[in-house]
């Protein structure tokens, strides 16, 4: 209340000013001054101070663009929590202003209301409704867990934007900016409206079930899975068939892959377990990932890659299509990919691998202490300067916990043995992530595969080659060749590619399928508690 309260003193002061104004500011300026100051509905009050300030007490608003501001606070694909905002007293007031014009006082009003409302719903629609500054402090305090989340380095200014917007008469087109423009944003605030009236049908759980049984939890599963969108199926008589058919085998292959479960066909107790989370919790999922989407960069470029971490997956864009995707290997829960934007600009064919800092300390520094030959066997070279050293030659035990810089610098030479495989693609940064082949093939088919140092595998990286060839000086079947040469090349793209690496648990797919993801960093329970921070609910 004082910082409210000291706001309005300082701005009270600056209006004191002599100013030259106009007949109908000079009428509205004591309105608008006691509005301000005595109205304690009025969030963005040192915006509006310095607004109206600057255009001298005027009235700002007219009826076209107010029914304009109107109509898109009311738009559930926009204002898809249906925040109150300043709606109703504005919605009186300009029935009022239908019948009869306003007095000052009222005028007044409906015009700070107006302009209030606009510079809240645009935080709402590009800043959301986490906490931002409190969970980047959280993200700083987990620093021992290694999470690194990158904040969108652009903030709109919100207030040239309401200027330009009266100014220019386009109060829809400047609000619709704001929110990601992404269809995928778009789909899963379509999903948010769906779940958020969604009622599950019960599931019991006697047995596994599989094609060919019968009973009565079948029918069950026939009504639950055609609640989900599973089942496409909606003629009563076969929801309440008993009999698990090839039809119900299909809709329970649908459910498993959207919760990235083992994909079988049969609905067993973990299925079920996933059946009977309630739709209003998954409605809180969905909505979360939403309000995460704002915290996000925005993506600007039709040509990018997006990785989603709790996916597994890279998604190739171009001319805003989806082209392909290719499955990843991603950092371990105590090693977790960083979250943030880049550009590749590079690609390495046959690399060696520099091996960094901590992964010498944490992973090799204790094999040498045992066994000081044992990194050779895996054509990993110790060099002090630029002269290599036998590791057998060197108390490694030393090093153990050891907090300074190491004096030695570890090479893994390009080959077979390689961890980097035949490729890297690079988009240089200060956490050294990249995107590479890998040796360890296995580990690209598991199911949940979190088992990096950081740096993002590729499970199919000819495929992320292919598709980026035409950015390179060479043709895919040159780089094959270089590649079969053995020998280390560096490919410079001739156009660089934006990268998007993000975290989300809830998302809809290319089929418009809504997913839903473990969170395996951690990020939704940190996150959760931080929502709502609206401050016009």
């Amino acid at each position: 209340m004082r910082t409210r309260q000291y706001v309005i003193l300082t701005l009270l002061l600056v209006w004191a000013l002599p100013l030259f104004a106009s007949a109908n500011s000079h009428c509205c300026k004591e309105e608008l001054l006691e509005a301000l100051s005595e109205n304690p509905e009025i969030v963005n009050v040192e915006e509006l101070g310095a607004l109206y300030h600057q255009k001298r007490y005027t009235i700002l608003w007219n009826r076209t663009d107010l029914d304009a501001l109107l109509a898109l606070s009311e738009d559930p694909k926009y204002n898809y929590l249906q925040l109150p905002l300043h709606t109703a007293p504005l919605r009186q007031m300009r029935a009022r202003m239908a019948l009869e014009p306003l007095d000052p006082a009222s005028r007044a009003k409906l015009d700070l209301l107006a302009s209030d409302q606009f510079i809240s719903f645009a935080k709402f629609l590009y800043e959301g409704e986490i906490d931002a500054k409190r969970f980047f402090e959280i993200v700083q305090e987990y620093g021992e867990k290694g999470l690194v989340w990158e904040p969108n380095p652009r903030k709109p200014h919100y207030l040239s934007d309401l200027k330009k917007a009266l100014r220019t008469h386009r109060i829809q087109s400047i609000l619709t900016r704001y929110p990601p423009a992404e269809k995928a944003f778009r789909a899963l605030v379509e999903a948010y409206h769906r779940y958020r009236t969604m009622r599950f049908p019960k599931i019991d759980y006697l047995k596994d079930l599989k094609r060919g049984d019968y009973g009565y939890e079948v029918a069950q599963l026939k009504h639950y899975l055609h609640v989900t969108g599973d089942l496409a199926e909606s003629d009563p008589k076969y929801l309440d068939f008993p009999t698990f058919d090839e039809k119900l085998e299909q809709a329970v292959l649908r459910f498993q892959k959207r919760h990235y479960l083992k994909q079988n066909g049969i609905f067993d107790r973990v299925n079920v377990l996933y059946a009977r989370r309630s739709a209003q919790d998954k409605a809180a999922l969905i909505h979360l990932n939403i309000e995460r989407y704002k915290l996000f960069p925005r993506i600007v470029n039709d040509t990018h890659v997006i990785i989603n971490i709790p996916g597994f997956i890279l998604q190739f864009f171009e001319d805003g299509t989806l082209m392909d995707e290719i499955p990843v290997v991603i950092g371990r829960e105590d090693r977790p990919t960083p979250i943030f934007r880049d550009v590749l600009e590079y690609i390495v064919l046959n690399p060696s691998w520099s091996i960094p800092q901590n992964l010498m300390k944490k992973d090799y520094i204790p094999h040498l202490a045992e066994d000081p030959a044992s990194l050779l066997r895996d054509d990993i070279h110790i060099y002090r300067g630029g002269k290599e050293i036998d590791p057998e030659k060197v108390d490694w035990s030393k090093y153990l916990n050891y907090e300074g810089r190491i004096p030695y610098r570890m090479v893994q030479k390009a080959g077979e043995k390689n961890v980097l495989g035949a490729m890297k693609f690079i988009f240089p940064n200060r956490y050294h992530v990249y995107l590479h082949d890998t040796n360890a093939k296995k580990l690209t088919t598991l199911r949940y595969r979190l088992y990096s140092s950081g740096c993002i595998r590729l499970a199919e990286p000819y495929k992320l080659l292919a598709l980026l060839s035409p950015y390179t000086r060479y043709s895919y079947d040159r780089l094959l060749d270089i590649i079969a040469s053995g020998k280390t090349a560096h490919i410079r793209l001739k156009r660089k590619v934006p990268i998007h690496i993000r975290y989300l648990t809830a998302f809809v797919d290319g089929a418009c399928r809504i997913n839903f993801r473990k969170d395996f960093y951690g990020y939704d329970a940190i996150q959760m508690p931080l929502l709502n921070r609206s401050s016009m609910r």
